[in-house]
C-alpha cells in the first residue's frame, strides 16, 4: 500500500515538487505503478539502462521492479502511483493492465497539445476525488485514472513488432509471466513454470509461439537479463553477487549466459555503459 500524510492508500497523486529529490536522484524501485507527468523541461529520466531526457508534455510509465531515478533539476508535474491490485481487485477485467502496450516497452508518451487537453479533465477529476472525503472517491478514482490509461494507450506509438491480436493475452500467457515476477530468482527452466500450471513444456511453448511470436524462455531469459542489468546498474555488487542473487550457483555460468543473451560480457556492460 501506499502513505499520503499518513494514511494508507492503494493510491496516490502528488505534485513532483512534493517528492523528496534526495528520493528522486538515488536509483530505487517500487512494488506499485508510476506515471510521471512532466510539464517543463528539467533534467533526465534513467529507467534500467535507459537514460531520457525530461521534456514537457510526457509521460513516464513505471511498472512495478523496475529501477529509476530523477538527475536535477526536478520537472514541475505530476505523479501517479497506485498498487498492482488496484484495478484486479475492483474491476470485472482484471487482466486490464495486462492488456495495455504502456508498461511493456519503456519508452516515453509525447503528447501534442491535444493529447493534453483531453487527459487533463481526467488528471483534475482523479486529483479533486482523491483529496475529498467521498465515500466513493475510490470509484471516482478508479474510473477516471481507467480512462486516462486508455486515452493514453491509444496515443501510444505502437512498433512493428507490437502484437495487438486479442490471442496475446490468453490466461496461460498472463499468468506464466505472472509466475516468472514472482520465481524469476528460483526457475530458470520453462519445465518448471509449466508443472506448476499444469501444463506441458510443448503447449505452453507453441502458445507463446502462436500469439506473441517468441518462446517462453525468451521471455524467461529476457526478464533475467533485465534484472541482471538493473543490479549492474544500480549497486555495487559482484558479477558473482548478482549472479548468486539470481539464482546462479556458478559465476561462470552467469558470466556465460550474460554474454550469450547480451553480445557483450558483464564487465563490458558494468564498465563502458555504466559509467
Amino acid at each position: 500500500m501506499l502513505q499520503y500524510n499518513g494514511t494508507i492508500s492503494p493510491f496516490m497523486i502528488r505534485k513532483t515538487e512534493e517528492v523528496s529529490m534526495n528520493i528522486a536522484t538515488s536509483p530505487h524501485r517500487h512494488n506499485y505503478y508510476t506515471l510521471l507527468w512532466s510539464f517543463n523541461n528539467a533534467g533526465l529520466h534513467v529507467v534500467d539502462s535507459h537514460v531520457y531526457p525530461i521534456c514537457s508534455k510526457t509521460i513516464w510509465f513505471i511498472a512495478p521492479g523496475e529501477v529509476h531515478c530523477i538527475e536535477p533539476p526536478q520537472p514541475q508535474g505530476v505523479m501517479i502511483q497506485f498498487i498492482p491490485e488496484f484495478f484486479p481487485a475492483k474491476s470485472v477485467n482484471g487482466e486490464f493492465l495486462s492488456r495495455l502496450e504502456l508498461f511493456s516497452h519503456g519508452r516515453p508518451l509525447i503528447l501534442s497539445d491535444d493529447g493534453a487537453a483531453a487527459l487533463m479533465p481526467h488528471l483534475v477529476a482523479m486529483t479533486d476525488a482523491f483529496l475529498s472525503s467521498s465515500p466513493f472517491r475510490m470509484d471516482l478514482i478508479e474510473a477516471h485514472l481507467k480512462l486516462f490509461l486508455l486515452e493514453c494507450n491509444n496515443r501510444y506509438p505502437l512498433t512493428a513488432c507490437t502484437v495487438t491480436d486479442s490471442k496475446n493475452q490468453h490466461p496461460a500467457i498472463v499468468t506464466f509471466k505472472e509466475m516468472v515476477t514472482l520465481h524469476l530468482r528460483e526457475w530458470h527452466k520453462v519445465d518448471q513454470y509449466a508443472e506448476a500450471m499444469c501444463l506441458s513444456p510443448h503447449y505452453l511453448s507453441e502458445l507463446f509461439r502462436q500469439t506473441i511470436g517468441q518462446s517462453p524462455k525468451t521471455y524467461l531469459s529476457s526478464q533475467l537479463i533485465a534484472e541482471a542489468k538493473r543490479m549492474a546498474l544500480f549497486s555495487d555488487l559482484s558479477l558473482k553477487e548478482i549472479g548468486f542473487h539470481l539464482g546462479f550457483d556458478d559465476s561462470c555460468h552467469f558470466s556465460r549466459f550474460f554474454k550469450q543473451q547480451t553480445g557483450i560480457s558483464f564487465q563490458h556492460f558494468r564498465h563502458t555503459i555504466v559509467k
